[in-house]
């Protein structure tokens, strides 16, 4: 039955970016899945919601022999960002890529790591996976404090006081810091360092422990890297020790995979939608509805 002109133009765009997956398998010769969030809507972290997306998303593909995951995303929950990878590696025997066309940040690249080589193109980037703790600000909103900070904040004040700090105002915001914060940040960076640590030495430097320690050392170094976004591109990952294969600009797979992410992108705003999750099968959405109170009724008279 033909399908109606609606429902094909409504499905025209799935079936390009899929189309292009498929174009990106015959290249690789590997099962290609993609997760990409929305730069332009918020909350777009990796989250509690998507393991259910990406369960889906991988039957689709079935067991396979290599996988590939397409991620962009700026990181999120680094619990569920071990489960992940840990649902991707469960779905292939013997190799598990992850591509960045763009970037894969924080708790993304942590995914990253749990990979055996990670495909970077010119403009591609990684980032430091030092934690980041989610706090109230005195105005009721909510923000995301390096971990590092917190703890250092303590010695910065112990510096002000020895240089001549008035001691009451040093005790006084000394008496701001919560303890139990504290404790949750020094857990916090130990968490991340323990995840790359862990997955590096079982896939990606397997028989190299220490390599996998210096690399795990340096992500989650605060202090060498200053801004939880510092750009880390496929050179300076390299430098690292990383593994990591390059895609020039013009790379067959380079440009077919930079307009699937061009494509997935504009598809992902039209819609409004806060993720995509999508294979050569199958095409995920996922969309946050926002609940807004109803506007008072006007009263008889009013303007």
């Amino acid at each position: 039955m033909m399908k109606a002109p609606i429902s094909k133009i409504l499905s025209e765009g799935d079936l390009i970016r899929r189309g292009l997956l498929r174009e990106a398998e015959n290249i690789t010769g590997t099962r290609i899945i993609a997760y990409i969030a929305n730069p332009n809507v918020s909350p777009n972290f990796i989250d509690h919601n998507d393991p259910v997306f990406f369960n889906d998303v991988l039957e689709s593909v079935g067991q396979t022999d290599k996988l590939d995951l397409v991620i962009d995303s700026p990181g999120g929950d680094p619990n569920i960002a071990e489960k992940i990878a840990f649902m991707c590696r469960s779905y292939c025997k013997y190799q598990f890529r992850v591509i960045i066309p763009n970037a894969a940040k924080s708790a993304a690249t942590m995914i990253a790591l749990a990979s055996d080589e990670i495909i970077m193109g010119y403009l591609s980037e990684i980032g430091p996976i030092d934690p980041q703790i989610r706090a109230v600000t005195p105005q009721g909103q909510i923000t995301y404090i390096p971990a590092q900070s917190i703890i250092d904040s303590l010695g910065l004040l112990h510096d002000a006081l020895k240089k001549g700090l008035d001691p009451r105002v040093t005790i006084a915001l000394i008496q701001k810091i919560d303890p139990s914060l504290l404790d949750v940040a020094n857990k916090a960076i130990q968490f991340s360092r323990k995840f790359a640590e862990e997955w590096l030495s079982k896939y990606m430097f397997k028989g190299y422990p220490g390599k996998a320690k210096d690399i795990a050392d340096a992500l989650s170094d605060n202090r060498r890297w200053l801004s939880h976004g510092k750009r880390i591109g496929y050179q300076e990952a390299r430098n690292l020790g990383l593994r990591i294969s390059v895609m020039n600009q013009q790379d067959p797979l380079w440009k077919i995979l930079w307009e699937y992410y061009a494509r997935a992108l504009v598809h992902l705003n039209n819609i409004g939608a806060v993720k995509l999750f999508e294979s050569g099968e199958l095409t995920l959405n996922l969309t946050i509805g926002i609940k807004t109170k109803p506007a008072a009724p006007k009263q008889p008279g009013s303007k």
